[in-house]
């Protein structure tokens, strides 16, 4: 039976993080290192939420399939005939085996592995070779229509695809709503992806939204965040980031009269820089990295979209799904290659290593690592917010509890 977040937490350790930031702890280090509190999120969290999965360029065209883990949740991802995403369980219907277990293109049926069951696009069963004797299964008396792969509720959102694996979240639409408030007026739709990576590291999932702040900026991302001033009005004390919290979304939005980043910060010297992201009419432009809860960052900026899918898969094993997507000719245009290659070396380091330690994701990446390890102590238990940069840290987490303890 699964444990409570009370009996893995302890009453008084939730009731710290749900207290006024200047007065709140942090979650305790068994939420990040505890087998148990995974299994309560693979229970209690992960199936009552729109979990980000994948990108729309994952699986472009009709054939094409892939396998993705929620938690420990096997799941397919297919383009059917009609160029519509469906989301299934992947188990087989016979024996439960996995149907999918790589990506493939232009299927026709999903096929198991293990006795050659075969499904169509929108999951109906077609096949049962020899399950009778026969070589189509024909003498049979099986109701086929009972035994096709079971679905799940699955939604798309520009570059985005969602799966709610217990059906009852409210609307995509609704989810993704005060995101849309954020970036209206900026076309991101009308980017297309250049670049798709995916690491792993060995860290909890939840460092990601609990690294949604600017404070660690010049010390994490030296060489790209090379002055406090850079995230810091220095005379006031005020950051030059607005952090906003709106139900699924939090995010960090730049203030109007922000000073421009240090040189490294941006995209310099080449001939033919990238164009700018499109705005409707009448719009301005807004520079804005936030994350749609749970598991998804979306960075826009004027040039550039950057993203993140988070998918955790053990308590200390994380992978990092990251698409970076350009204006126009932007995205895979030749005369833009130096200033597109700028961009990535930004994010990903020039390396293009997460042991590498020269891009943004790969220096986030490590110091989560080293807070994995740190969790493990006792000490990890008695931790503060800072009321000037953390209130979107502590946000979710009471949200991560709202969810996991069915309180909304």
């Amino acid at each position: 039976m699964t444990k409570t977040a009370e009996q893995i937490l302890g009453k008084r350790a939730i009731a710290a993080v749900r207290k006024p930031i200047n007065q709140a702890g942090g979650l305790p280090g068994a939420a990040y290192t505890s087998q148990d509190f995974f299994d309560l999120e693979q229970a209690k969290f992960f199936p009552r939420t729109w979990m980000g999965v994948g990108f729309k360029a994952d699986i472009p065209n009709p054939g094409d399939a892939m396998p993705i883990m929620i938690g420990k949740l096997p799941i397919i991802l297919a383009r059917n005939n009609a160029g519509e995403i469906k989301a299934f369980h992947n188990v087989c219907r016979h024996r439960a085996a996995t149907v999918l277990t790589k990506p493939e293109k232009g299927l026709k049926t999903l096929t198991c592995p293990y006795h050659a069951w075969a499904w169509d696009l929108d999951g109906s069963l077609k096949a049962i070779p020899f399950f009778d004797g026969t070589k189509d299964g024909s003498r049979t008396g099986l109701d086929r229509c009972k035994l096709g792969l079971t679905p799940l509720r699955c939604a798309e959102w520009h570059h985005w695809i969602f799966v709610n694996i217990d059906g009852k979240a409210p609307p995509i639409e609704k989810h993704v709503e005060p995101l849309n408030k954020i970036v209206t007026g900026t076309e991101i739709g009308a980017t297309k992806l250049g670049k798709r990576q995916d690491w792993e590291f060995q860290a909890n999932w939840k460092f990601q939204n609990d690294n949604w702040e600017t404070y660690h900026h010049i010390w994490v991302h030296k060489g790209i965040f090379n002055k406090m001033s850079d995230d810091l009005e220095l005379k006031t004390g005020e950051p030059w980031t607005e952090t906003l919290q709106d139900g699924s979304f939090v995010t960090l939005k730049a203030r109007k009269g922000r000073p421009p980043r240090t040189k490294s910060g941006g995209e310099h010297d080449v001939k033919h820089p990238l164009p700018k992201i499109p705005l409707t009419s009448g719009a301005s432009r807004t520079v804005c990295t936030s994350v749609l809860f749970p598991n998804v960052t979306v960075t826009v900026t004027e040039n550039h979209l950057a993203s993140v899918i988070i998918d955790p898969l053990a308590p200390d094993r994380t992978v990092a799904k990251m698409g970076f997507f350009f204006a126009g000719n932007g995205a895979t245009g030749r005369i833009y290659a130096p200033a597109r290659e700028q961009v990535l070396n930004r994010w990903l380091g020039k390396s293009r290593k997460p042991g590498g330690r020269d891009g943004i994701r790969s220096q986030d990446f490590g110091i989560w690592e080293e807070q994995q390890i740190a969790r493990h102590s006792p000490v990890a238990d008695q931790l503060v917010f800072s009321p000037v940069w953390e209130r979107n840290v502590h946000h979710f987490q009471k949200q991560l509890l709202d969810v996991i303890q069915g309180i909304h």
